[in-house]
Parts: structure tokens; C-alpha cells; sequence
């Protein structure tokens, strides 16, 4: 009996071309809602975002891998896994373009009224009766990108084209990225005080879980806007919405929310400074199509008995 490798992440992330890739190595279920009936034979999962924590693993005593379809991992127990002898993989190098398009098309969006811009066209323009409101130009305004990973480093490689100042905070320091694109390394209370745009490239860790909220948005300019194309839980969305309701910060353009999908009633969605998309930041055909082959090529490495291509960082050591 073929092993089998459980895909919760949809046929539209992985389709047939790719699952091809390991049939005839693995029988391919497609998975939706509650799946832990199919847990206890399951040799593998293709996961989406559902958290894979130690009570889900408890039901799965055959996993040998978790693929996750994503660069990010916080859905993870990772250290469960490594204890149960489970690898965990991810798609790395795949869609930071597709997610650095996005973070610009949101700052675009926001500085140029775009949404509105639309609403108007359709509702208001022909009737002649009142002008639309002006946006604001890019450069020589200060971006501010705290975290400079893959994802930060494509946002900085397009900025040097909208010609705007560009600073940085992370815990590592790219000196020939500094170099190369003119991008200063600044504290973190420095990247606050003097940026006009924020936008947020780290990844959701206990260390930056919460650290925006409204100590941070008290320091940022009252005409900043904040972009958030990483992870949700990064700022305090209840203090977010406070600081953007008293005018702390002149705006937010979001991709990302604490609980996802957000719910319809949430006050953040009824204020008209911010600018909001579904978690779309890598969805697009290509970059969706990459990360399949990503997956499929972990998942296919480890039914032939090797270790997979693409193994998180924390488990750099972690063998067969």
C-alpha cells in the first residue's frame, strides 16, 4: 500500500501537474475542515495555515512530514515535530517578489486614494459636482522597513526606483545591502520617529508578537502610515484601530490580521483611513504554481528516503 499524503491547502495550490510529481510514489487525499479522521494513515500533509500543534500531531502517529504551502512557519510546533522525528518544510525564495509587489501597490494605493479613486470614478465624476481629493508623491519621503530579510531586501530593491529614502532595523545588519542601495541601518525607536511609511517584514516569534502597538504608534509621525504584509498578530490590532480612530497615525494599508479571515464586524474595517486586502500577498498563478513545486519536491525527497530540499532553519540538524 502506497503511503499517503494528505493536501489541505487546496487543489488551487496544488494541482494535478504538480501532485503528479510524487503519485507514483504516494496516494494524494485532498483534505477540507475537519480532517482528523484522515490523520492516523497519513504519511504526510500538504498543510495550508490550520495550526499543526501537539494534540493534531497526537493524532497523526505515521507523519513524517509537514510541507508547510508557505515561507511561514508560526503555524507550526516545529519542536514537537522535531521531537516526533517529523520534518518540516516551507517555500522559501518564491514569492518575495509577489509579496514585495504587493507591499508597493499597497503603499501606492494608500498615498494615491486608489480605492477611492475607483468608487468615485464609478459614482461621482460624470455627475460634476465635486472634485476628487489630491494624494501625495513618493519621493523624498523616508521609508522605514523593519525587518531587511528576502521579503524586505525586494522592497528596498523597488524603492530605489519611486526614489525614496530608505531605512532599516533588524537584528541582523546588511552592510552591502547598505552599500549597494543607499539604505541606512537605524534603532528601532529611530525607525519610528522619522519614517513616513512603516512597513513590517519579520516574522510572527514570541519577540515580535505585539511589538507594535501604542507606545510605537505614539512615537511614529501623526502622517505616517504603517504597512503590514508579514504576519497579523505583529501589531496590536485593537490599538491599532485606537491610534488610527484618535489620529496617532494618519493611516494603515493591511494584509495580514490577527484572526484571519477577519471577522466582517470588526471596527477596523468601518474606518475610512486604512486600505485593506484578503491575505493576497502571494497570490498570484506563478508564485502560487513555485511553491506547490516547493512542496511537492520536500514531500517527494522524503517518500524516497532523503532528506527534503527545503527544511526550516531550526531543523538545519535534524537527520533521518
Amino acid at each position: 500500500m502506497k503511503p499517503k499524503i494528505l493536501v489541505s491547502c487546496g487543489k488551487l495550490n496544488f494541482p494535478d501537474d504538480i501532485a503528479d510529481m510524487i503519485k507514483p510514489l504516494a496516494e494524494i487525499v485532498y483534505v477540507t475542515g475537519e480532517y482528523s479522521n484522515e490523520l492516523k494513515d497519513a504519511s504526510g500533509i500538504i498543510a495550508g495555515i490550520e495550526p499543526i500543534n501537539q494534540a493534531f500531531l497526537e493524532k497523526a502517529p505515521k507523519l513524517g512530514i509537514v510541507s508547510r504551502h508557505g515561507v511561514g512557519y508560526d503555524s507550526v510546533d516545529f519542536e514537537t515535530c522535531t521531537k516526533r522525528g517529523i520534518f518540516v518544510t516551507h517555500t522559501p525564495d518564491v514569492l518575495s517578489d509577489a509579496v514585495a509587489d504587493l507591499t508597493w501597490a499597497l503603499i501606492l494605493g494608500w498615498y494615491r486614494k486608489i480605492p477611492q479613486a475607483d468608487k468615485y470614478t464609478r459614482e461621482d465624476w460624470g455627475k460634476k459636482q465635486k472634485g476628487f481629493p489630491f494624494g501625495w508623491d513618493m519621493p523624498a519621503k523616508t521609508l522605514g522597513l523593519l525587518g531587511l530579510g528576502r521579503i524586505g531586501a525586494e522592497v528596498v530593491k523597488r524603492g530605489v526606483g519611486f526614489r525614496v529614502k530608505m531605512i532599516y532595523h533588524d537584528v541582523v545588519r546588511r552592510q552591502d545591502f547598505e552599500e549597494k542601495y543607499g539604505i541606512t541601518y537605524v534603532s528601532f525607536e529611530e525607525l519610528l520617529k522619522t519614517s513616513d511609511i512603516v512597513s513590517i517584514h519579520v516574522p510572527l516569534i514570541p519577540l515580535t508578537q505585539g511589538m507594535i502597538g501604542r507606545e510605537q504608534f505614539l512615537k511614529m509621525k501623526k502622517t505616517a502610515l504603517i504597512v503590514n504584509t508579514s504576519r497579523g498578530p505583529v501589531i496590536n490590532q485593537k490599538e491599532l484601530t485606537e491610534a488610527l480612530e484618535q489620529k496617532l497615525i494618519a493611516g494603515a494599508a493591511l494584509d495580514v490580521y490577527e484572526v484571519e479571515p477577519i471577522p466582517l464586524g470588526e471596527k477596523l474595517l468601518r474606518l475610512d483611513n486604512i486600505l485593506v486586502t484578503p491575505h493576497i500577498a502571494s497570490a498570484t498563478w506563478e508564485t502560487r504554481h513555485r511553491m506547490g513545486e516547493r512542496c511537492a519536491e520536500s514531500v517527494k525527497a522524503y517518500l524516497e528516503g532523503k532528506r527534503p530540499p527545503f527544511v526550516i532553519p531550526e531543523q538545519r540538524n535534524f537527520k533521518l
